[in-house]
């Protein structure tokens, strides 16, 4: 067996369904190893939809999604879709081939120092430098990919050990486990929250991965604390619920509330620039702030403890919260009323999605101005996990493959990718690559010929865009040229229409959709 054998078959003992890929010298051994094993290699065109593939899968499920690229230029071009793990807490594994080990720094063919190059982005990168250490190093590597806080780790693998053979004892390496944090000073946390008047809990990333997101909504609900969640943070409700706010920070705006709060939860969120950095102006000077990880059913007992009876003022608070939640989405949808000319708009684009949401799809949305009148009209009143945008980072050009990734992992699910057109033409031609290996999926694209939030921002603070316009394609024919169904739609009911069609055929779908309007 070699040790490319050994790695292969420990990927399909831990579960390990598929690995996305882009074939390369670097790669081969690895490869046949997979094709030997029955290992399913899902190959694209461009190494980053191999990492934002892996990313996604890690994004929409908690378990590290695997990809593997060949040497040098191959491996820098999948660290976008790793830095993006990294931003956003997705477990994923990013394998890389490389020239022979007993050749590196003597300038062998695409001779680079690939762990060097990952290390600041990833939890953990290593060389597996002998076949014996294979199995050591994988443990490692999706150990440190799921440990709290979750991220990107990386394996460089270079030929000459990826063909040597191992016939020593190939130990079992051990069950990657997910496990949450202890909560900190639980019991001070439940006296500054009975003794508040206008709580808030932020809820981020961290409360998806570790799994809580059931038990802080039931928390919330019980005691009437409202719940915002960051922008492109993960959401963790999965069902219309009274308590939630939707989505702050950002461009995007928000309901007004965090700045009225007395004591806040941060709950699985970082602190930054989306939330003030939680410092006034963008909290209260007396606000108490306190970090909470998954323990909310000894909280809810802590709580329930010193405050027998309801608080009146949280009831209060509450209603308060939800009128300004209401009024933030009926000045978005005037704002967008007033902005419609002849042709669609944005708004009409999300209110065809709204239509079709309880077929409960896979949402995916990759786009700057789209993005933003996804977040504040879509997210009103809940935010589920299996809606994906972009992360943290803030990129753009990852919906393919991340759209690529919700169809493998969700096989029976409606897959839905709503993106702007700029971002859809990052990694357009991997529109083949979903055909060919039979990963169907509707795309939405909103085409406004530009890139709308730089766009506006230029105009506003220069009088003029500046490279932020983009020219007119024919994205259904595109499409068409690549294998997939391509229409244009020119009316909401047209609209409407194609995406329902769209939905009920096993086909990937591009729904070109030009819009007029302004930015939210």
């Amino acid at each position: 067996m070699t040790a490319a054998d050994l790695l292969v078959h420990d990927l399909r003992r831990r579960g390990v369904e598929w690995i996305a890929t882009l074939c390369g010298h670097g790669l081969d051994p690895l490869l046949n190893a997979a094709r030997r094993a029955g290992l399913r290699l899902v190959d694209v065109r461009n190494e980053q939809t191999c990492a934002y593939a892996a990313d996604a899968f890690g994004r929409l499920t908690g378990r590290p999604g695997v990809c593997a690229v060949s040497s040098g230029i191959a491996q820098v071009n999948a660290l976008a879709g790793v830095a993006n793990a990294r931003f956003d807490c997705a477990p994923m594994l990013l394998l890389s081939g490389a020239g022979p080990a007993s050749t590196a720094g003597k300038g062998h063919f695409q001779d680079l120092d690939q762990v060097g190059l990952a290390h600041p982005i990833t939890k953990f990168s290593a060389l597996i430098d002998d076949p014996g250490g294979t199995l050591r190093l994988l443990d490692e590597a999706f150990a440190r990919a799921v440990a709290d806080p979750p991220g990107p780790a990386h394996l460089m693998f270079p030929l000459d050990v990826q063909v040597a053979e191992w016939s020593g004892f190939a130990a079992a390496s051990s069950v990657f486990e997910k496990r949450a944090p202890a909560n900190p000073a639980l019991a001070e946390v439940a006296r500054a929250l009975a003794a508040a008047d206008a709580p808030l809990v932020i809820a981020g990333s961290g409360i998806f991965y570790n799994g809580s997101g059931p038990e802080m909504l039931r928390f919330c609900a019980d005691f009437q604390v409202p719940v915002v969640t960051p922008i492109w943070d993960r959401g963790s409700v999965d069902r219309p619920s009274p308590v939630f706010l939707g989505v702050i920070g950002a461009a995007t705006g928000g309901p007004e509330v965090l700045s009225h709060a007395d004591c806040i939860l941060l709950a699985g969120a970082v602190i930054d620039y989306r939330i003030g950095y939680l410092q006034p102006p963008a909290v209260r000077t007396d606000a108490r702030i306190f970090p909470i990880g998954a323990d909310w059913t000894p909280l809810a007992e802590s709580v329930g403890r010193l405050r027998a009876k309801p608080n009146p003022a949280w009831a209060r608070w509450l209603a308060t919260c939800v009128q300004r939640r209401d009024d933030f989405q009926r000045s978005v949808e005037r704002r967008a009323e007033e902005q419609k000319g002849e042709g669609l708009h944005a708004i009409d684009i999300i209110r065809a999605i709204q239509a079709v949401l309880d077929d409960h799809p896979v949402l995916l949305i990759d786009g700057g101005s789209i993005g933003q009148w996804a977040h504040q009209l879509l997210c009103r009143d809940r935010y589920p996990g299996d809606w994906l945008t972009c992360g943290r980072s803030g990129v753009v050009g990852w919906g393919i493959g991340g759209a690529i990734a919700a169809r493998l992992a969700f096989p029976r699910r409606p897959v839905i990718l709503l993106s702007g057109d700029g971002a859809f033409t990052f990694n357009v031609a991997d529109l083949e690559s979903a055909v060919r290996q039979s990963l169907p999926f509707v795309a939405i694209v909103a085409d406004d010929q530009g890139w709308g939030i730089t766009r506006l921002g230029h105009l506003r603070q220069f009088g003029v865009p500046i490279a932020s316009s983009l020219g007119p394609i024919a994205f259904d024919r595109l499409a068409l040229s690549l294998g997939a169904q391509g229409v244009r739609v020119s009316t909401p009911a047209e609209l409407a229409h194609e995406l329902r069609n769209a939905l009920d055929k096993p086909a990937v779908t591009v729904i070109h959709v030009p819009i007029t309007g302004g930015n939210p």
